[in-house]
């Protein structure tokens, strides 16, 4: 058994994101529990919205976060302070607000508003949210959400169409571009001052749809809905795998000089020499590099560490 783990997380994990002096686990009931850098509890666990949180990024000392829920067809859009732990209204009080005058917020909000279409993405650079909305458009504001621009639904250039085709799956922000990834397998470049497109590309070999897009400098990780894992850089293919299911999560390891990926009960590890893999029991949500290798988070709240320290050989940097 692995020593000196992390505690348990006390609900089923989705979303993890990292700050520098900590990060926030969120649940699929909408539960935020805040950790310190050592992944140790600073908080008690708390509910601020009763929904799952879709999408999230932090800055600015600020949780953005996008919840949604189908069933209920809401979704709304906020700003919760790092550290934040208040309670806010239970699902059986949203519920019986439907068709109603009264609008229930996320708790312990320094801003917030309820969205009339679903959302789709969202990332945050310094003082700058970028985010996506079904069918309404791409977004700029600031971190108090000021906007600063607005920009119709992207448009795309498919040689074959297929459904849902131009649906946004993840947006990244790189200094000044602004990096939107399409469903069908598309990557539009823009300008982060206009929202301007600058480029727009398909990336050799890519067959959507494709369910994750990930980033790192010009390295771009494309995870396919059918497990099919594809890595370039600077637009060129470096190394593709096929996991025995769809991708969760991935990140990449400076200290390995490639990525680290969550895969379908299974976690991998791919660098330009070759791709590893180890099956789990359980489906792991999160991979996190530290100094002495990995820690991975499985969707029954528990840590372990990677086991791909020694048998992966490391590049010279």
């Amino acid at each position: 058994m692995d020593e000196g783990l992390p505690p348990r997380i006390p609900f089923h994990p989705d979303l993890v994101l990292h700050h520098d002096e900590g990060c926030v686990v969120t649940g699929m009931e909408g539960e935020v529990l805040w950790l310190d850098q050592a992944l140790l509890p600073k908080s008690e666990v708390s509910i601020p919205y009763p929904m799952r949180i879709h999408r999230a990024a932090i800055s600015q000392q600020h949780l953005h976060a996008m919840w949604l829920d189908r069933e209920l067809l809401l979704a709304h859009m906020g700003s919760l302070p790092i550290g934040s732990c208040e309670n806010g209204v239970g699902r059986d009080v949203l519920r019986t607000s439907l068709h109603t005058s009264t609008t229930y917020r996320p708790a312990g909000h320094s801003w917030s508003h309820a969205l009339d279409a679903e959302p789709m993405a969202l990332a945050a650079q310094g003082d700058a949210l970028v985010f996506a909305l079904y069918n309404r458009g791409l977004y700029c504001t600031s971190a108090e959400a000021s906007e600063k621009w607005r920009r119709p639904p992207p448009s795309w250039s498919y040689p074959k169409k297929r459904p849902r085709n131009d649906d946004i799956v993840s947006i990244h922000l790189s200094q000044e571009r602004i990096f939107v990834a399409s469903r069908g397998g598309r990557i539009q470049c823009r300008y982060l001052s206009t929202g301007n497109v600058a480029e727009e590309y398909l990336l050799p070999g890519v067959e959507g749809p494709i369910e994750h897009y990930f980033r790192h400098e010009t390295d771009e990780l494309i995870c396919n809905t059918n497990g099919e894992v594809l890595w370039f850089r600077e637009q060129h293919l470096l190394q593709k795998a096929l996991l025995s299911g769809p991708v969760q999560h991935a990140t990449w390891d400076n200290r390995l000089l490639g990525w680290r990926i969550a895969g379908w009960r299974e976690e991998a590890v791919m660098s330009t020499q070759q791709t590893a893999r180890r099956a789990t029991d359980e489906i792991p949500v999160h991979i996190h590099p530290i100094e002495s290798g990995a820690l991975i988070l499985f969707n029954d709240g528990s840590w372990e560490n990677s086991s791909f320290e020694s048998s992966i050989p490391r590049e010279e940097e």
